[in-house]
């Protein structure tokens, strides 16, 4: 690979690269993109594809990649020896007078002292080897509270510009809303940074280089199992190592082995995914082991930070774009709700959803009944039910959700009818020894009447008995399971009717 610019004589901190026990005293700063092969890839890739970089051999960035991608400079050494050897770790720009970077960038990781503001300069080139790279002073540096230092948990910081960065596009900050999508194992991610780009000594590009990854799963990133990209296996972290629930890894491979990587030089850069909201920042560089070796590189859970991100200014909150989806539980007159936003990606902080129908103390009016419901820290998804409804009864339910810009638009109308049916559980798992199954179930809602049976029943596909089982504290256990492969579903029945769930193949 040729190198282009100069080896940078002094950075405020390389950042260590580990395993297995963490160094009580680690420098601040640079942790970047690349690898033995350092890639170039500039729109991202359908996760139906395989991984292939469109550059390799350290071709850098196009013009127009990551415009929102900010370097973070020493002043001094910007002043007396410019940009390229002023940088020391990486942010993103996500909203004008707003950058997300790495905690440790700006932490002294000896005295635990947060950095001064003005000891940090914002530049926004992608070139920083040219004259005159655009600047903008730092005015506040706000540290996640529960940054902790030697497991590297809540590695997050938000920079505050003292003046905004205007005609330079944003980056949108993933969402608990859709955090299950772009952080699912496998998604196509993307990192960029003006990092080192070799693993076997210093060579420091002056225009940042991309590479493409993918996300690991949390089996691999803190459950000690390895993952295989491309027919390279990687190994992975144990549990003490990473903490997923604020932490992801993503690593990635071409398809002639090569292991692609972040490595020194660019802390606190962007891990960007692609989905059904467009791109959005979903990782900052954190910390990993060596540069392109077998453990993928460790990035802070962005969707997992999104409380304090918030509190710090962080996110831009725009009015919720696309209707709510609503699933509906017909329950002894009542109806419950369970409600998600839309897949825009904006934040929400309540659901209300309306019905018009009659009431027990109003049957013959039509009446506009309503419910409020709000997600929770752990669960984006709100329940409401609403009550006193008649069975049988026909009501029309839309749902809106809203923050506190505005309200979506509503959801298109849906009926729905009360009913003192029972619902039937599902099956969860089952685990055969030899003829007898062994059911794991869902609980079923008898609905307010008195159940008088309740089983698993399997038919066997062709010919051949029928065998069932009672359930008995959500398992059942079904014998003289002779056949190969069964439908099996959970039957329940009330003094007011029966359920059936769907049925579940089960092969012995």
């Amino acid at each position: 690979m040729a190198y282009i610019g100069g080896v940078k004589r002094h950075a405020r901190g390389i950042f260590q690269r580990f395993r297995g026990l963490r160094p009580s005293i680690r420098t601040a700063g640079a942790f970047a993109v690349a690898i033995s092969l350092l890639l170039g890839c500039g729109s991202f890739i359908p996760s139906t594809q395989a991984i292939t970089p469109k550059v390799v051999n350290g071709v850098e960035s196009s013009a127009g990649e990551f415009p929102f991608l900010v370097a973070l400079l020493d002043p001094a050494d910007l002043e007396s020896e410019g940009a390229f050897q002023a940088q020391f770790c990486a942010a993103s720009l996500v909203a004008p007078t707003k950058l997300i970077t790495a905690a440790h960038c700006v932490v002294n990781q000896k005295s635990g002292v947060t950095d001064k503001p003005a000891n940090i300069v914002a530049g926004f080139a992608r070139d920083l080897d040219t004259r005159n790279v655009p600047t903008i002073n730092v005015s506040a540096i706000d540290v996640h509270p529960d940054y902790a230092i030697r497991s590297s948990r809540n590695d997050i910081a938000v920079l505050t510009l003292a003046s905004p960065a205007t005609n330079v596009p944003l980056i949108s900050v993933l969402t608990p809303e859709l955090a299950g999508e772009y952080t699912a194992p496998g998604h196509l991610t993307e990192v960029a940074g003006w990092g080192n780009t070799s693993t076997s000594g210093n060579r420091y590009p002056p225009i940042f280089h991309t590479g493409n990854l993918v996300v690991f799963p949390d089996a691999t990133c803190g459950g000690d199992r390895s993952y295989v990209v491309n027919g390279v296996k990687f190994e992975g972290f144990n549990p003490r190592e990473v903490d997923t629930e604020v932490m992801l890894c993503a690593g990635g491979a071409t398809p002639a082995g090569k292991i692609v990587d972040a490595c020194q030089g660019d802390s606190g850069g962007p891990l960007i995914a692609s989905g059904s909201a467009g791109p959005m920042l979903i990782g900052i560089v954190s910390w990993g082991e060596d540069c392109a070796s077998r453990y993928p590189g460790v990035y802070t859970r962005v969707s997992a930070e999104f409380t304090f991100l918030n509190n710090a200014g962080a996110i831009t909150i725009l009015t919720p774009t696309l209707a709510p989806q609503v699933s509906i539980v017909p329950l002894n007159n009542s109806l419950q709700f369970t409600i998600t936003p839309g897949a825009d990606g904006i934040s929400v902080t309540q659901y209300a959803v309306s019905i018009l129908g009659p009431t027990q103390t109003s049957p013959d009016t039509q009446n506009a009944l309503s419910c409020f419901a709000a997600p929770s820290e752990k669960k984006v998804a709100g329940t409401c039910a609403i009550d006193g409804l008649i069975n049988g009864a026909e009501y029309t339910v839309t749902a809106i959700s809203a923050n506190t810009t505005g309200n979506s638009p509503p959801s298109a109308p849906v009926s729905a009818s009360p009913s003192d049916l029972p619902i039937a559980g599902t099956i969860r798992k089952v685990k055969f020894s030899g003829a007898r199954a062994l059911f794991s179930l869902t609980s079923s809602n008898a609905n307010s009447a008195e159940v008088l049976r309740e089983q698993v029943v399997c038919v066997p596909t062709g010919t051949g008995p029928t065998r069932s089982g009672s359930i008995d504290r959500n398992e059942a256990t079904v014998t003289k399971m002779t056949k190969k492969n069964y439908r099996c579903s959970v039957h329940i029945t009330t003094t007011a009717g029966n359920a059936v769930s769907a049925q579940r193949r089960v092969k012995r």
